[in-house]
C-alpha cells in the first residue's frame, strides 16, 4: 500500500501544473464536473480545497466518497462552498456531483475538485478485485491411462462472485501419474492418484485425478503368419484391445518362440529365421496372449558356374634332379573370372622323370622334360618341367692367406691388403666372398667385403689385428699405427 501511495503521489506531481489550467476552465464553464447546490453565506473568498483521503484506491466496480473542505485565506473553513468535481478519464474513474467516485476499468485517474477559481486533485487508482478463493472444477476425476480431462479454476472475490480472466498457475504432485499444461489439460500417464492444483491471486485449490489402467481383453500379432528363408527377418507387432475393441497403446509385451532352433524372436518383435520348420511365434501383455504362425525354408543355392578353363602357373619350370617347386592352378568361368572352392587333379606325363602331388607340388627324379596337368570338372591345364642333372658341388674353402701378412701405417695412411683362398689340394679358388675385419676400428677401419681390402690409419697409436673370413676359414694380419 505503501508503494502504491508513493506512485499515486508522483502521478500527481508530474501533471498537477497541465491539470489544474484544465479545472479552472471546469471552474470558470462547469462543464467537466458536477457541483453542489449549496451557496456561501459567509461571502468569504476560498484560497485553498483540501481532500480526503488523499489517495484513495477503490477496488474495479466499487465506490468511494470524497471530500473536500474550502479554506479562506485566513485558514478559516468556508461553509456552503460550491464544489465542482471533474476526472481526468471517465472510462477509469467516474465521480458524482458529491464526489463519489466509481472504479469502471483498472487504471489511475486524476480527480478534481474546484471552487471559487481554486482547485485541489487526487490521484484515484482502481485496482483488480482480491481474490478471496479458488475452486477447481471437478474436484475429483478418474481417468484411464492417456485419458484427458479439462480442469476449469474459478476465482471469487470475498463475497463469493467469479471473478474472471484472472491468470491460473497450474501444476502436479505426481506428473509421472498425471501431467497438466498451461491451458488446465490433464493427461493420465500411468496407474495411481496424483493431486493438481490450480493457483490464482495468491489463493489455491486441488483437484484428485485418479488413473486406472484398462485391462487387457485380447492381443493378436500382425501379420498372423510370415514364410522365411533362412537368415531372413520379419518385424511382427502385438496389437492389444480392451473389451470393446479399443487399441490400448503403450503396453508392455514379452515375446517368444515356440522353436527357437527354428526362428528367434526379439523383445520388439524382430523374428529371425535359423532353419527349415515351423515355429509358434507367442506375444503376451497384461495376462492375454496372440499367435503367429512362422514356416521357414532352407535356401536353395544356385547351380555352380561351369568352368571354361584351367591355367597353370609357373607355365615353365626348370629343376636338377631332386629339386622340387609348387604349381598353382587357376580355375576360370567362361569370362575369365577366377573360380573358388573347385576340386583340381593332378597328374604327370612322365612319373619318371617328374612327379606331382595333389597340392601341385612336383619333384624332379631324372633329367628330360614332363608335362605336369591340373584338371576340373572336365577342363584342364598344364605346364612343363625340364629337369637337369645335377651340378657338382664347389669345392669348399679349405685355407686364406693374407698379404702382406704385417704392415705399418702411419697415422691418417691407407694401406690395402689382399686375401686369396684355396681348396684342400691347394687350388685357388675365385669367386668367393671374402669378409673383412678390424679388432679396433678407432685405429684402423676396413672396406667389409672384397678380395682386397683398403686400410685407413686413424689418430691413434697401436698394434690392429685385420681378419679376413670366407666359408667359415679366417687368416689374420697384424698392423701397427705410428706417428
Amino acid at each position: 500500500m505503501l508503494l502504491l501511495r508513493n506512485l499515486l503521489a508522483q502521478r500527481v506531481a508530474r501533471s498537477a501544473v497541465a491539470y489544474r489550467a484544465v479545472i479552472l476552465v471546469v471552474g470558470l464553464f462547469a462543464c467537466s464536473g458536477a457541483a453542489s447546490d449549496s451557496v456561501t453565506p459567509s461571502g468569504n473568498a476560498p484560497a485553498t480545497i483540501t481532500i480526503t483521503p488523499n489517495t484513495p484506491a477503490i477496488p474495479l466496480g466499487s465506490q468511494l466518497a470524497l471530500q473536500a473542505q474550502v479554506h479562506d485565506a485566513g485558514g478559516q473553513l468556508v461553509a456552503g462552498a460550491t464544489i465542482f468535481w471533474s476526472s481526468s478519464d471517465t472510462g477509469v474513474v467516474a465521480v458524482s456531483s458529491t464526489g463519489v467516485v466509481t472504479g469502471k476499468n483498472v487504471g489511475i485517474a486524476q480527480v478534481a475538485a474546484s471552487a471559487g477559481g481554486q482547485s485541489a486533485i487526487v490521484a484515484v487508482a482502481v485496482v483488480p478485485v482480491a481474490v478471496a478463493s479458488v475452486a477447481v472444477l471437478p474436484s475429483t476425476a478418474t481417468l484411464s491411462v492417456g485419458g484427458t480431462v479439462v480442469l476449469q479454476a474459478v476465482a471469487s472475490d470475498a463475497e463469493g462472485h467469479p471473478i474472471s480472466g484472472r491468470p491460473v498457475v497450474w501444476a502436479s504432485s505426481a506428473p509421472q501419474v498425471a501431467t497438466i499444461d498451461t491451458s488446465g489439460t490433464v493427461t493420465a500417464v500411468s496407474a495411481g492418484t496424483a493431486t493438481v492444483t490450480g493457483t490464482s491471486g495468491g489463493k489455491t485449490a486441488s483437484a484428485t485425478i485418479t488413473v486406472t489402467v484398462v485391462p487387457i481383453a485380447s492381443v493378436a500379432v500382425v501379420p498372423g503368419s510370415a514364410a522365411l528363408t533362412v537368415g531372413q527377418a520379419a518385424s511382427f507387432s502385438a496389437v492389444a484391445t480392451d473389451a470393446n475393441g479399443n487399441i490400448l497403446a503403450g503396453r508392455q509385451t514379452a515375446w517368444s518362440s515356440a522353436n527357437a532352433a527354428v526362428a528367434t524372436v526379439s523383445s520388439l518383435g524382430l523374428v529371425t529365421a535359423v532353419a527349415a520348420g515351423t515355429t509358434t511365434i507367442r506375444a503376451t501383455a497384461g495376462g492375454q496372449s496372440g499367435i503367429a504362425q512362422v514356416v521357414v525354408t532352407a535356401v536353395t543355392p544356385p547351380p555352380p558356374t561351369a568352368v571354361a578353363s584351367v591355367v597353370v602357373n609357373p607355365a615353365t619350370t626348370s629343376l636338377t634332379i631332386g629339386g622340387t617347386a609348387t604349381l598353382s592352378a587357376s580355375v576360370r568361368d567362361a569370362s575369365g573370372a577366377t573360380l573358388t572352392g573347385r576340386t583340381v587333379t593332378w597328374s604327370t606325363s612322365a612319373s619318371q622323370i617328374a612327379t606331382v602331388s595333389s597340392s601341385g607340388v612336383i619333384t624332379a627324379i631324372a633329367a628330360g622334360t614332363a608335362t605336369i596337368a591340373a584338371a576340373s570338372e572336365g577342363k584342364s591345364g598344364t605346364a612343363t618341367v625340364t629337369v637337369q642333372s645335377r651340378t657338382p658341388a664347389p669345392a669348399p674353402v679349405a685355407s686364406i692367406q693374407v698379404s702382406p701378412a704385417t704392415l705399418s701405417l702411419q697415422r691418417n695412411q691407407t694401406g690395402t691388403l689382399t686375401a686369396h683362398v684355396f681348396d684342400a689340394s691347394g687350388n685357388e679358388l675365385s669367386g668367393r666372398t671374402i669378409a673383412w675385419s678390424s679388432s679396433d676400428d678407432s685405429k684402423i677401419s676396413v672396406t667389409p667385403t672384397g678380395a682386397s681390402t683398403t686400410l685407413v690409419a686413424h689418430n691413434h697409436n697401436g698394434t690392429v689385428t685385420i681378419t679376413a673370413t670366407s666359408e667359415g676359414i679366417t687368416r689374420t694380419a697384424n698392423i701397427t699405427v705410428t706417428n
